[in-house]
Order: structure tokens, then C-alpha cells, then sequence
């Protein structure tokens, strides 16, 4: 489980095209929004370094910290 905050969106459309983009990776199996919080839920086992790229990226685009990121390759 990764527990992140969530972005600042500037839309329903936005937000909707955050959680599309998220959902694409293939580590993640669900996203729940709680309060300001995401809690992503990760499939088991390493998330690849293309996977965490594409977190990176996804966070990066929507100014959100990056850090946690790089600890899911070490679990």
C-alpha cells in the first residue's frame, strides 16, 4: 500500500484523468481517495523500474512529492 496526498485538481475531468493515468500502471490493483489522502494498493512483489518511472512521472505532472516513489523499488 502506498499512502500518498492527493494532487490539487483543477476539475472533475482532471481528477478523473489522474486516476485514468494512475490506474494504468501496471503495479497498482486499486486507488481509494480518503480525506486528502490516495491509498494506492500495489500488486505484489517489486514494482520494475519502468513502473516507477511512470509513477515519477505521473507525480512530477501533478506537483506531487516524488519521494515515496523511490522506496517501492526496495520492497
Amino acid at each position: 500500500m502506498l499512502i500518498v496526498r492527493a494532487p490539487m485538481y483543477h476539475s472533475p475531468g482532471d481528477e478523473a484523468a489522474f486516476a485514468g493515468w494512475l490506474k494504468r500502471i501496471r503495479a497498482v490493483n486499486g486507488v481509494q481517495t480518503r480525506g486528502q489522502n490516495l491509498h494506492i494498493q500495489l500488486r505484489p512483489g517489486k514494482v520494475s523500474t519502468d513502473e516507477q518511472r511512470e509513477f515519477r512521472a505521473l507525480f512530477h505532472r501533478y506537483g506531487m512529492d516524488t519521494s515515496e516513489i523511490e522506496e517501492l523499488g526496495r520492497r
